[in-house]
């Protein structure tokens, strides 16, 4: 098993789905370090984590916003546990939906041994009122996490130098988002390396 201080290097196209999670209390023991992400329910979270994976279709794509509605579970090269939360901020779910989908979430950010957690957000848009809450959430509960900005390419370079700006000023200043595009692969590698950088902290 891959320790936290060991010096490894991941074999990222080696990851299997493991099962999906209707309850954070029925989690599985599953002794690797994890890393959670997080967005809005159309912020292209599959298709940046398939980028990510080096896989094509093993994180189910929908054009349908809301589709991920559980946990899912990743094993990534027998070296971590990435877990796949639901989208939420989808506003024509149901609001007792999107009520079950944010305890969902919080019942396992609470419970799981947590080493980061990836923030993904429309470059385009920037954080919502609803992802600032949870990094409000995260900061207070001591969690590590980081922003990635999602669909760099919709944006020209001084476009997209402008708002990352825009976007660290409204999540407080601190972080810097890293900037991904799973159309063109871009900080798919920098975002695989932070990871790698994170879990051997």
């Amino acid at each position: 098993m891959t320790t936290h201080n060991a010096p490894f290097t991941i074999h990222w196209p080696n990851t299997s789905f493991v099962q999906s999670v209707a309850n954070p209390r029925e989690f599985p023991h599953i002794a690797l370090p994890q890393i959670a992400v997080a967005g809005h329910s159309n912020v292209g979270k599959s298709s940046l984590m398939n980028s990510l994976f080096g896989r094509k279709n093993l994180v189910k794509t929908s054009k349908n916003p809301g589709c991920t509605r559980l946990l899912n579970l990743f094993n990534v090269d027998e070296a971590l546990l990435v877990v796949d939360l639901p989208g939420y901020g989808y506003a024509r779910a149901p609001k007792r939906e999107q009520n079950r989908w944010i305890s969902m979430i919080e019942g396992y950010l609470k419970q799981a041994d947590i080493a980061l957690v990836l923030m993904l957000l429309d470059i385009r848009h920037g954080p919502k009122p609803s992802d600032l809450q949870l990094i409000e959430w995260l900061n207070s509960a001591g969690l590590r996490w980081q922003p990635v900005a999602t669909k760099a390419d919709k944006l020209s370079g001084n476009q997209r130098m402008k708002r990352l700006q825009e976007m660290q000023q409204a999540m407080g200043g601190m972080l810097a988002p890293l900037p991904t595009s799973s159309f063109k692969s871009t900080g798919v590698d920098a975002l695989r390396q932070l990871i790698e950088t994170e879990l051997r902290r």
